[in-house]
């Protein structure tokens, strides 16, 4: 395959026993694209043209701003106004000179357009989708060649959904015939058992909450709340 295999942090994200071991290395992927947007990079005149053009979604605009990097993100910006101020300048005029509220609305709704198209890409979710493609090409792969491996995903805890239907996609590029149905057969059997047993850990803590139930132990469901949230919805999801 053409794209470079992540064996080593596929293997250790398995490993950790979370609910979803894509969910871990997308989130460290997200981390690592907001660090290399805010760092040297920021100062490369071809990364700077890429910033002007696409930004970010909105998410990652907020996420960027967290980090209170001041200077390098006050540079994007700087220039990313720029930029956008080329399409927006002429709608604002245009706003100015009508001489109805029907053509201004009409103009607004042109100005709406643009800020669409100005948000619909995102550096950080296009550097974080490379990471996703190679994790999952690297899960199918795997399970493929390495027995160990296929063992240990089989008595894992699976996968986040979304993550799961990550899985199933990119499957379809590195499995065929019984291979493919195998593994697409296990996602399954993976994601309906831990539904099922992180609803359970819900329950009981629901369970726990009642005043006979006070003195009984949690069986390790203190955080089935959290863990609930997370195979429902991933960390890391692109925007």
């Amino acid at each position: 395959m053409k794209e470079v295999l992540e064996t080593i942090p596929v293997w250790d994200a398995l490993k950790e026993d979370t609910e979803c071991p894509i969910c871990s290395l997308m989130k460290k992927g997200e981390e690592d694209a907001l660090k290399y947007y805010l760092g040297p990079a920021v100062m490369v005149p071809e990364i700077r043209v890429e910033i002007n053009k696409k930004g970010y979604c909105n998410k990652h605009w907020q996420m960027l701003s967290d980090l209170n990097k001041a200077q390098p993100l006050a540079l994007s910006l700087d220039t990313y106004y720029e930029e956008s101020k080329k399409v927006y300048k002429e709608k604002f005029a245009q706003i100015g000179k009508s001489n109805n509220a029907r053509k201004a609305l009409k103009l607004f709704s042109a100005f709406e357009e643009e800020v669409g198209k100005r948000e619909e890409g995102c550096l950080v979710c296009d550097y974080m989708k490379k990471r996703l493609d190679r994790y999952t090409a690297t899960f199918a792969v795997l399970f493929k060649e390495d027995r160990d491996f296929k063992d240990s995903l089989s008595k894992s805890k699976g996968f986040c959904i979304h993550h799961t239907l990550d899985l199933v996609h990119s499957a379809k590029a590195e499995l065929s015939g019984s291979e493919l149905l195998e593994y697409l057969q296990l996602l399954a059997k993976l994601l309906d058992d831990n539904l099922d047993r992180v609803q359970k850990d819900v329950w009981w803590m629901t369970q726990k909450y009642k005043s006979e139930n006070k003195d009984k132990p949690w069986n390790g469901c203190e955080d089935a709340f959290k863990r609930g949230v997370d195979k429902l919805t991933g960390k890391g999801i692109l925007s």
